[in-house]
């Protein structure tokens, strides 16, 4: 997502007079002023509504609302929980549509952006990387990220044998580390707000000389120091919750290449399974 900043610093030499002094205005107050309605910003710097409305479809967005919605985006980038972005994040005065809309679009930038910086070199480092561990493959993940990693386990134990998903309850986590060494590897799903007993089990696995994969979402994420293959995904949203649109996507694509890569052998491991679903009815059909 292109900010507001960057437009203006952009299009600055295309500037008229008038619209020099709306982009000081906003870059000088900035996210604030852009949050006001055009006529405030208008009635601040002297300019009629309607150009400081034009202003903004010549920085490029189609619309002044949604340029108040990226600047509401960026604000909540910076903030860390829920409660802090309320009200911050979407415009109460938007309609449902436009809510579903946006967010539809917002969902999309979020799978593009992802999946135009992911190396593929670096994906398949990472996917030999699982089918190459001589031990067990541990995956972690807490909170909302605890059902990403229990996607990748799902998965990964149709396509390898030695497969485990830590629990990280507090009373428990040592006791299922117990056995962990170098020879496995771990996988550690950890997204804003980074909850500690995961960066701990990745901390131990490093010491243990173990590899770490991590799937995260930011360059700033304490996992990443500790990661031998590092995946990063956008989680930018409308709502006051992060998006795992991208995060869902990018571990099925990690676990649909190991599967591709195990294309044989998982053949067998599908007959068993299949025997085990019928036997313990899992299935409706």
């Amino acid at each position: 997502m292109t900010t507001l900043i960057e437009r203006l610093e952009a299009r600055q030499a295309d500037l008229t007079a008038r619209e020099r002094d709306i982009a000081r205005y906003l870059a000088e107050n900035y996210p604030q002023a852009v949050l006001q309605s055009a006529s405030a910003i208008g009635r601040t710097t002297g300019i009629s509504a309607a150009t400081v409305v034009r202003f903004f479809a010549k920085l490029g967005y189609a619309s002044f609302s949604q340029a108040q919605e990226d600047a509401r985006r960026e604000v909540a980038l910076k903030l860390s929980s829920p409660i802090d972005r309320m009200g911050v994040v979407d415009s109460p005065s938007s309609s449902n549509r436009d809510f579903l809309i946006r967010y539809q679009e917002v969902e999309i930038d979020n799978l593009k952006s992802t999946f135009a910086q992911l190396d593929p070199a670096q994906m398949e480092g990472l996917v030999e990387a699982i089918l190459g561990a001589k031990g067990r493959v541990f995956i972690v993940g807490e909170k909302d990220s605890y059902a990403v990693a229990y996607f990748i386990y799902t998965h990964l134990n149709l396509c390898l044998p030695n497969v485990t998903l830590l629990e990280t309850g507090q009373s428990m986590v040592a006791d299922r580390l117990l056995w962990a060494g170098a020879d496995d590897l771990l996988i550690c799903v950890s997204i804003r707000r980074y909850c500690p007993s995961g960066i701990r089990v990745a901390e131990h696995f490093r010491d243990q000389g173990a590899k770490v994969v991590a799937l995260s979402d930011s360059p700033l994420s304490p996992l990443l120091p500790l990661a031998t293959h590092r995946l990063l995904v956008q989680t930018v949203s409308l709502s006051v919750f992060d998006s795992f649109t991208a995060l869902m996507s990018v571990a099925g694509a990690m676990v649909g290449l190991v599967a591709r890569m195990r294309r044989e052998p998982m053949h067998a491991t599908l007959q068993r399974g299949q025997e085990l679903w019928n036997r313990f009815n899992t299935f409706l059909t």
